[in-house]
């Protein structure tokens, strides 16, 4: 059986297309499937929706949460609590498209343990192309070759029982499934898409919870940012030496500039660098301050099966 886990919230405007499409081609396929939507507490009609129309598959549930614990935490229920030997992720917005769910499944039926879809093109706005870029050089340069992710991928991806049974295990609070099972590593495969513009609906990624979410996926995969404030403490100190011989050999050799200028314009430099680098300790100790209480990543309020 494979389960296909579905992580909602305020989706009542393309949920009813989104089952539609996905019964219509799961339908196709010789498998056995567990279909499980999450709702993460939507203030909509969303799970309403998807009471009238769960039972238009065989085999469904929906998982109630008691709040918005928020996406990364939603699939991790929706991981849980399915019983398949492989698992799909992907979102309800059709931005995902069901249709090639039956290339995943061929695909891991050659002995791959991840099979992930990668988008070979991208209808969005410019701005999140830009932070989209921003975000992937980051990663690149500031993780572990090893554990580097695809370009241009998403959650949507199909996962064996293997790195289902580790994801399980793997129970901290800031959570990035990309990153994770790029660590798990095992036999992947990538198959590439032309992903659609959102059809209905109003996209949750806006441009603050994009920053948010690439600080999360940054901070928890790698300790980069860290060891760079020590690298541009050198750059800084490097830089005041450089300046402090000029102003020595511009003092007692030529005539002497006024300083005023010069003096703010370092102190300013300073400051903003001492300001960036007390932010990003301060990120990493918000994020050890989560762990240590050591709450769960959700509550279920309630499980509605077919």
């Amino acid at each position: 059986m494979i389960s296909i886990v579905i992580p909602c919230y305020n989706e009542e405007t393309i949920i009813d297309d989104f089952i539609k499409e996905l019964h219509q081609n799961i339908s196709k396929i010789s498998e056995s499937f567990e279909v499980i939507f999450i709702d993460n507490k939507s203030n909509d009609e969303t799970v309403n929706k998807l009471k009238e129309k769960i039972n238009i598959f065989e085999n469904a549930k929906i998982i109630c949460l008691t709040n918005y614990f928020g996406k990364e935490s939603a699939i991790l229920s929706g991981i849980d609590n399915s019983k398949g030997n492989s698992c799909i992720i992907m979102d309800p917005d059709l931005e995902d498209p069901p249709s090639l769910i039956k290339d995943m499944i061929n695909e891991s039926k050659k002995g791959f343990n991840v099979v992930y879809a990668v988008r070979k093109s991208i209808e969005t706005t410019l701005i999140k192309k830009f932070m989209r870029s921003i975000f992937y050089f980051l990663y690149k340069n500031l993780v572990d070759k090893n554990f580097l992710i695809p370009a241009n991928t998403g959650d949507f991806r199909l996962i064996d029982k293997k790195i289902i049974d580790q994801l399980k295990s793997m129970r901290e609070r800031t959570r990035f499934l990309r990153g994770l099972v790029s660590f798990i590593g095992a036999k992947q495969k990538s198959i590439e898409f032309d992903r659609p513009f959102r059809k209905k609906g109003k996209s949750k990624s806006n441009i603050f919870f994009l920053i948010r979410y690439g600080f999360d996926a940054l901070l928890s995969s790698t300790a980069g940012p860290a060891n760079l404030i020590t690298k541009f403490g050198i750059f800084s100190l490097a830089t005041i030496f450089i300046f402090l011989i000029f102003i020595l050999i511009n003092k007692f050799f030529f005539n002497p500039y006024e300083g005023f200028s010069f003096t703010i314009i370092l102190i300013l430099f300073l400051f903003s660098l001492n300001t960036i680098m007390i932010g990003i300790i301060g990120e990493y100790i918000t994020r050890i301050y989560n762990e240590v209480k050591q709450r769960p990543n959700y509550i279920i309020e309630e499980i509605i099966e077919r």
